[in-house]
């Protein structure tokens, strides 16, 4: 049989983000320097988190990443988000469970917009010649603090990134319900780098993270892209099989 996530979004839609529509435009994102780290987790600190409609990652991790955008409608920012390993049906995806942004207008638009549940913080992306480092803290607190060490070339075809899908109320069918939405941006690769994840700090509630404790790294990756954050395209039934409630808002990125 196959694993299901048990998180029921549905049962307190107030401390979910709300989407103004579901036709947002696109960003487009140059030149973006993006720090990925994957982290292994105990497969019983994640119990919970995840949406009904999802599987769970065997084994269970997290990714960090921390992201500089030098450029976007709103002006350069830096975000840093913790996504859950997991699968839409047969597709890896990381769910989104918490994130930061370095500037009001970017956590507003990013809420808005595309429902990721960004607050405003203190986001810091530092590259140095032995490792890159991301630090986050909100109100004042660190709450991840974490680097890739010892960054070697590797091809951009050697990097993956998976989808992101993110829980928001959104309107649907003349009726604002809490929703799956699923964001896929797309890559071009200038530079990329892997290395050893290392995290110095960790603080999972700040994250709306549960118990996750952070356990072995498995990898981290460093890549500078031109990227986007793209018009909605499919969202879901938080609470039946992907195969049974996706839900198609437009036929293809053509539509942009």
């Amino acid at each position: 049989m196959p694993l299901y996530g048990t998180l029921d979004i549905t049962r307190d839609p107030r401390r979910l983000p709300t989407v103004a529509n579901l036709d947002t435009e696109a960003w487009a994102l140059p030149k973006a320097e993006m720090m990925q780290l994957l982290i292994e987790v105990p497969r019983t600190s994640t119990e919970g988190l995840l949406p009904k409609a999802m599987h769970p990652a065997l084994p269970s991790y997290v990714i960090a990443a921390f992201t500089r955008y030098p450029e976007s409608p709103v002006g350069a920012f830096n975000l840093a988000v913790l996504r859950l390993g997991s699968r839409a049906g047969a597709h890896p995806r990381g769910f989104l469970l918490g994130a930061l942004a370095s500037t009001e207008a970017a956590a507003k638009e990013l809420r808005s917009r595309w429902g990721f549940p960004v607050e405003h913080g203190e986001v810091k992306f530092t590259r140095r010649h032995d490792r890159v480092m991301g630090t986050a803290k909100k109100d004042g607190k660190t709450v991840l603090d974490c680097a890739l060490v010892d960054p070697q070339p590797v091809a951009g075809s050697d990097v993956q990134y998976i989808n992101w899908v993110t829980a928001a109320n959104a309107p649907l069918d003349g009726q604002t319900t809490p929703l799956l939405i699923q964001v896929d941006p797309k890559y071009a690769f200038h530079k990329s780098e892997r290395g050893k994840p290392q995290v110095s700090a960790f603080d999972a509630s700040a994250w709306n993270a549960g118990d996750i404790t952070l356990a072995d790294p498995i990898i981290g990756t460093c890549c500078t892209v031109d990227t986007d954050l793209p018009r909605i395209r499919f969202v879901m039934d938080p609470l039946k099989p992907v195969f049974q409630g996706t839900r198609r808002i437009r036929e293809s990125r053509a539509d942009e």
